[in-house]
């Protein structure tokens, strides 16, 4: 629950800062791409869609994307994603085989840059 709940709230932030804040803006510049974080099982997840500088977001897992993060369960990825150690944590999970990647690895990145810009 913790896990879709954050994802959620981080739906609703990079949402209001597609908006409102002129570095995430300038960030999203006139990408297409859509960006699945889920769980292995295919219970939880949601797909973050950035178009030509508009954001939207849905929840399910069953999506059509560029990029799939896909995490071993919702309370490793809770933990990682909430990590004050962020990048850290992330390349130990990674290397425990907690997350993997599918897609388009450079998307993840660019994404995760945005997400820092609007954490600020």
């Amino acid at each position: 629950m913790k896990f879709i709940l954050l994802l959620f709230v981080l739906a609703q932030k990079l949402k209001a800062a597609a908006k409102k804040n002129t570095a995430y803006r300038k960030h999203l510049g006139i990408l297409q791409i859509r960006i699945l974080i889920k769980t292995t099982d295919g219970k939880r997840g949601r797909l973050f869609i950035f178009d030509k500088g508009a954001f939207s977001s849905v929840s399910g897992t069953h999506h059509k994307c560029d990029v799939a993060l896909i995490w071993a369960d919702a309370e490793t990825a809770f933990k990682v994603m909430t990590s004050k150690t962020g990048d850290a944590d992330t390349f130990s999970a990674a290397a425990e085989g907690k997350v993997r990647v599918e897609g388009m690895v450079p998307y993840i990145q660019w994404f995760t840059d945005g997400v820092k810009l609007v954490m600020r």
